[in-house]
């Protein structure tokens, strides 16, 4: 076992795991040349950065609109090279016909809610289909199609097209399909839309036809008639990644949210302990009591002596729920440091050749704000340990595991809750340090949310330091309840028994992260995020 890192504040830790994914690019769409310019400056003051290392993907071709000049909130200026289709109507709102550029705070300003602002992947500007709020006369029909510039895919016999998607169903018969053309050829229809699909990341892997040079994908809206709504944001198309070859170097599992939860924690380590590829480590990601009481510290420690993780090794973090009673925020923080053995909040550990970094805050008092967030105090210590610890792994070439109990705003499902919004005192500090490495996946929890969702993981995107590709953060369950987004800004505890976390498996070329559901004892799904590309020579 390592020894504890020196004490430094939680905040820097969160910031380094979301610059995980960065990517090799090949024709990259680029921004304008005053956000570029501005960009640039912050990154400057923002230190090093290692936004641009090279990942095992190889990324053809990407837009995500933020280079598109929104005078009014609204425009139908589309991209360079891309073009748009109307027909069936000439009635409603001229704002509304047919695809449009906003981004989503404009777009529920003018609108409203409605679940639009649960598109949690959409990062500034997006391209949207309003159909609601067009308000067509009854004959017309919203029929509208946008379309990509033509891609050279030539050379390549597969290709995947990725984009992040929120898709609203409306009455029948109106849907959206997504569809591609090579060489001008007839369209191929790629994906159907017929039923609500939230806040989803979808990759198409396609055959490239012999001989095609060029492909140019269309996201059609069809037969709509003052229904809900589609956007999209965040496109490219990479090759795909194969199949991942041998066994992983590394395993590691990731459980959370406890709380007094005994019974299904133990279910959980008795699963995990079970599975093929043995774990080298279990981290605990906060909220593994209820209330910093040492009561509950003791019946915790029981429940893990009577079913010890079969590595050995459990690392943690500090979760709201520690800091939860009158004893007062430093009489908490020492009981977590007694309970971990370590001298400091924050903590660095090897697991199989793969380092894992903790960070969490430093002050809560629950008397003084009783139970109200923010929650994570990252101190200026923390961030400069977090930054140094990034930059040692980046050189190195090694992906980084990064864990703090509370969510990022708009990485995962129900951070776009004003609830999950306000967890840092400062985040601004916290994500300018991870916003600069793109080796780094992050694991949140805290909310509860079901990995059932489509929005289970996401990206952290950093504008101060250019890293707009942003890094994985990826929501880690609960091991007691599970709740879904419901209204504006709530949300609400499925029925039932539900228990969940993760199992990381470290590959050469990718990091593996697999969502398991612990009372069924099954896997829910997984997803590849590239590892950092071996340097030649």
């Amino acid at each position: 076992m390592a020894l504890p890192a020196p004490r430094k504040s939680a905040t820097a830790l969160v910031c380094a795991l979301a610059v995980t994914l960065g990517v090799t690019v090949a024709g990259m769409s680029g921004v304008s040349s005053a956000q570029g310019s501005d960009r640039a400056v912050q990154q400057s003051k923002a230190g090093k950065s290692y936004v641009n290392q090279a990942l095992t993907e190889t990324v053809l071709w990407s837009e995500d609109f933020d280079s598109v000049p929104t005078p009014t909130d609204f425009t139908h200026t589309l991209p360079k090279g891309w073009s748009k289709e109307n027909s069936g109507f000439t009635t409603g709102e001229a704002r509304w016909a047919g695809w449009a550029i906003t981004n989503i705070r404009d777009w529920t300003w003018a609108v409203g809610t409605d679940k639009r602002h649960y598109f949690t992947r959409a990062h500034d500007k997006l391209a949207v289909v309003e159909s609601q709020h067009q308000r067509l006369n009854d004959t017309d029909r919203l029929n509208t199609a946008l379309k990509s510039p033509a891609i050279n895919v030539k050379k390549h016999d597969r290709i995947v097209l990725g984009f992040d998607s929120h898709y609203r169903q409306g009455a029948a018969p109106q849907h959206a399909t997504v569809s591609v053309s090579f060489d001008g050829g007839k369209p191929v229809e790629l994906r159907r839309y017929d039923a609500d699909k939230l806040s989803s990341h979808e990759a198409l892997t396609i055959d490239v036809p012999k001989g095609a040079r060029e492909a140019v994908f269309t996201w059609s809206y069809k037969d709509g008639h003052n229904d809900w709504f589609w956007a999209i944001d965040n496109a490219r198309v990479s090759l795909p990644m194969g199949k991942a070859e041998g066994k992983p170097a590394a395993v590691i599992d990731v459980i959370s949210d406890i709380q007094g939860g005994i019974a299904n924690y133990k279910s959980a380590v008795k699963q995990l302990n079970a599975m093929p590829d043995p774990a080298g480590a279990m981290f605990v990601n906060g909220d593994f009591v209820d209330l910093g009481k040492q009561e509950l510290y003791d019946e915790f420690k029981a429940a893990a002596k009577e079913v010890p993780h079969a590595s050995g090794r459990n690392y943690y973090t500090i979760g709201n729920h520690e800091m939860l009673g009158q004893e007062g925020s430093e009489a908490y923080i020492n009981r977590f440091l007694d309970f971990t053995g370590q001298d400091k909040v924050w903590r660095e550990e090897i697991v199989d050749g793969i380092p894992n970094i903790t960070v969490n805050t430093e002050y809560y008092s629950d008397v003084d704000r009783k139970g109200v967030e923010p929650y994570v105090k990252l101190s200026d210590e923390q961030l400069r340990w977090l930054d140094s610890r990034l930059a040692h792994w980046a050189k190195q070439g090694k992906p980084v595991m990064l864990y703090n109990h509370q969510a990022v705003p708009y990485t995962v499902t129900e951070t776009h809750s004003s609830w999950n919004g306000n967890d840092y005192f400062d985040l601004e500090a916290f994500t300018k340090v991870v916003g600069k490495y793109s080796n780094i996946i992050m694991f949140t929890s805290h909310t509860h949310q079901s990995l059932q969702a489509e929005d289970w993981w996401g990206r952290l995107r950093t504008e101060a330091t250019g890293n707009m590709r942003g890094i994985p953060v990826v929501n880690t369950g609960a091991i007691k309840n599970a709740t879904e987004p419901y209204g504006d800004h709530e949300s609400r505890r499925l029925e039932g028994n539900h228990s969940s976390g993760l199992r990381v498996k470290v590959f050469k070329d990718r990091v593996r992260v697999e969502a398991w559901d612990f009372v069924t004892g099954k896997k829910i799904k997984h997803v590849d995020f590239p590892a950092p590309a071996k340097r030649k020579g």
